[in-house]
């Protein structure tokens, strides 16, 4: 009985290495739809182990009531390390979870067709709640605000605003 147990465990761990390794080897269709959106915030962003390029990072301003703009701001989560955080670090994952954010809002922007308008997607939406979130963590309530998305690369200087990826409208408050 028990090397019939052990048989069928070498038997099934085998079969998924031979799996593993046929999914390596072969590309088929990527899945994609509406339902699997929903599914995507439970999966980090593996992007980045394609290789070396630009990041995607959100910017944001903001403009006083008589019409003042600041500079932009970078959006860059940086982890506070401590030996507490190696078990519990809540906040650190919220930072990562908003840049995946940003990085999906990029993706999706690749994927969008000439003709469509990016406020129209969820992820769009959905980082400009995240500017206006960064700019009340500032202790700032503007008149207006703005947000955008520039691909930076890993090492270098940033590109200024004319190199942006995407420039939402001015947003009211």
């Amino acid at each position: 009985m028990a090397d019939s147990v052990n048989h069928l465990s070498l038997l099934l761990i085998g079969g998924y290495f031979l799996f593993l390794a046929l999914s390596l080897t072969r590309r088929g269709k990527v899945i994609t739809g509406p339902w699997w959106f929903l599914l995507r915030s439970f999966f980090p962003n593996w992007r980045f182990y394609h290789g070396a390029g630009h990041q995607p990072r959100l910017f944001w301003r903001s403009a006083s009531a008589q019409g003042e703009w600041s500079g932009w701001v970078m959006f860059m989560p940086r982890a506070d390390l401590s030996w507490g955080s190696l078990f519990h670090n809540p906040r650190q994952n919220l930072t990562l979870a908003n840049q995946n954010l940003v990085d999906h809002l990029s993706a999706d922007l690749s994927a969008l067709p000439e003709d469509a308008d990016a406020r129209q997607l969820v992820t769009y939406q959905m980082t400009q709640r995240l500017a206006r979130w960064l700019i009340e963590c500032e202790g700032l309530s503007p008149a207006t605000y703005q947000f955008q998305l520039r691909l930076v690369p890993a090492i270098g200087a940033i590109p200024d605003d004319s190199d942006a990826v995407l420039t939402s409208p001015a947003l009211v408050w």
